[in-house]
């Protein structure tokens, strides 16, 4: 019998945007713009209106090669401006995984001189038979390194770039 895996990690964000709060909740509002910055361009495609298809970089986990290809739409209130996942697949070199789920639910809110915002994430996977030696738990933990990694480098990513890419598009406009 198949063994599901699943883990999960969580970020939040507080950055200090010198400008108006009405500034920034119109920035927030240039949703592609603010989601290339957060993501890097160069792996983001747009699909349509507020739907984009992400392909994280190739990582290696347990001699694995995997690379998630996720589909994101968003979702723009007044002052917030919601992401979230739709789709997603593996490609890997070593798997047929058909059953993997991954699972992205985060936000940006403009609010009180700063940048409010929180990313979760999550995956759920059967555990590949190249792998059964290898205790769920070691699996799992390993899983939330991984997911944890991936939202500190966003992080750190938003943290340089966003703040630079607000005063250039506050110039611009």
């Amino acid at each position: 019998m198949a063994m599901k895996l699943a883990f999960s990690a969580r970020q939040k964000l507080g950055l200090a945007v010198p400008g108006s709060l009405e500034s920034l909740a119109a920035y927030l509002r240039q949703e592609e713009r603010v989601v290339r910055v957060l993501l890097g361009s160069g792996e983001l495609h747009v699909l349509g209106p507020a739907r984009y298809r992400y392909t994280l970089p190739r990582f290696k986990v347990f001699q694995l090669q995997v690379q998630p290809v996720v589909d994101l739409r968003t979702t723009l209130l007044s002052q917030r401006l919601i992401i979230r996942s739709c789709r997603c697949r593996l490609d890997s070199t070593a798997l047929a995984v058909n059953d993997f789920q991954l699972q992205l639910d985060s936000w940006l809110e403009a609010r009180d001189g700063q940048l409010e915002g929180e990313a979760s994430l999550a995956v759920q996977v059967t555990r590949p038979e190249l792998l059964r030696l290898i205790p769920k738990t070691v699996l799992e933990s390993t899983g939330v390194r991984v997911l944890a990694g991936v939202l500190g480098r966003i992080k750190a990513r938003m943290s340089r770039k966003l703040l630079q890419d607000f005063q250039n598009w506050c110039r611009e406009n």
